[in-house]
C-alpha cells in the first residue's frame, strides 16, 4: 500500500473490450497518419466513466459525478501529439480562458482524474484532491488579481490562457489507481514523469 493512503476511487467496470476497439481503430487511424483519433476525448472519457462508474455531465461544468453525487473534474493527457511526434514533457491543460469562476469550480470537485494515454491505451490514471492543486489554484488566481487591477473599462473578460500543471506533480502528489501500484509503469509513462519533474518547482 502506498505510504501516501488508501486511493478513494475503486476500479469497477470491465474496460477490456473498449480499449481493444480503441486500439484497433487507433492502429487503423495510424496508417492514415491521424495518430490521436480520439483528440476530442470522447472514447477516452468512456474508458473512464465506464472504468470508475461515474457519469457524464453537461459540456459547461464539471465533468462527471458519481452516484453519490460527488463532482469530478478529468483530464486526459496524451503522450503522442496530433502530428505524430512524442511530448518531450508531460502537463495537464486546464482551459483555454480561465477565469476565477474556474478555480471555485476546480475547488469544489471532489477529485480530479488525470489519465495518461499512449494513443488509444491508458497507461496511467491518477486520482488527486483539489486541495493538493491548491499551490496551482493560488498562483493563477494572484495572476487574475493582477489583470483585474490593470484592466481598463471595456476591456476583454480577465481569464488566464490555458495554465497547466506538470503531471510529474500529479505522480508525486496524488495516488495511482490504474493500473495496481503492483505493476509497473511502462518505461516511456515513467520517463515523460522524470522530464515533467523540472516543471514543478
Amino acid at each position: 500500500m502506498s505510504s501516501k493512503g488508501t486511493p478513494r476511487l475503486v476500479p469497477t467496470g470491465d474496460i477490456r473490450h473498449v480499449i481493444e476497439l480503441g486500439l484497433e481503430l487507433q492502429a487503423e487511424a495510424s496508417h492514415h497518419h491521424i495518430h490521436n483519433v480520439f483528440d476530442d476525448g470522447g472514447y477516452k472519457e468512456l474508458i473512464l466513466l465506464r472504468l470508475f462508474s461515474l457519469r457524464k455531465l453537461d459540456r459547461v461544468g464539471d465533468d462527471a459525478e458519481d452516484a453519490e453525487g460527488r463532482r469530478y473534474e478529468i483530464k486526459t493527457v496524451a503522450k503522442v501529439a496530433s502530428s505524430g511526434r512524442r511530448k518531450a514533457t508531460l502537463s495537464v491543460t486546464t482551459e483555454h480562458t480561465l477565469t476565477k469562476a474556474n478555480l471555485v469550480r476546480y475547488r469544489d470537485t471532489y477529485l480530479w482524474i488525470v489519465a495518461v494515454f499512449e494513443q488509444a491505451h491508458p497507461e496511467a490514471i491518477y486520482e488527486i484532491t483539489p486541495d493538493l492543486l491548491e499551490r496551482y489554484f493560488t498562483a493563477w488566481e494572484a495572476r487574475l488579481d493582477i489583470q483585474e487591477a490593470l484592466r481598463e473599462d471595456g476591456g476583454a473578460p480577465v481569464h488566464l490562457n490555458n495554465p497547466k500543471i506538470p503531471l510529474g506533480f500529479i505522480a508525486k502528489h496524488g495516488l495511482q489507481v490504474w493500473p495496481p501500484e503492483d505493476v509497473p509503469l511502462p518505461p516511456v509513462v515513467e520517463e515523460g514523469l522524470e522530464l515533467s519533474e523540472e516543471l514543478d518547482d
